[in-house]
């Protein structure tokens, strides 16, 4: 059986997984703004510090996008079939595929 050995991940981590596969589904759509930081830290049972260092990772990736006073938005990454966010995005999750 081909078991792998459990590796405790970082509370960021979950939550990036989390928004990623929402995108992949579907549910959060490009241009989808997403809840305040302080709603969407009580939803996921996260800390604000947990929350923003996941976001800063999927601005980083090209998945979300911030506007000054406007709030953190799902980045347009299906404008471009192949562009590089997406591209990464099935990397890490071969279930889109």
């Amino acid at each position: 059986m081909p078991f792998r050995p459990v590796e405790p991940e970082k509370l960021s981590t979950a939550v990036i997984r989390q928004i990623e596969d929402l995108i992949l589904r579907g549910i959060l759509r490009p241009g989808e703004r997403l809840p305040s930081e302080r709603e969407l830290s009580e939803r996921l049972s996260v800390s604000r510090p947990s929350l923003r260092d996941a976001i800063a990772t999927l601005q980083t990736d090209g998945l979300l996008t911030s506007k000054a006073g406007a709030g953190v938005f799902v980045a347009d990454v299906l404008g471009s079939a192949f562009s590089p966010a997406l591209t990464s995005l099935f990397a890490r999750h071969d279930d889109a595929v």
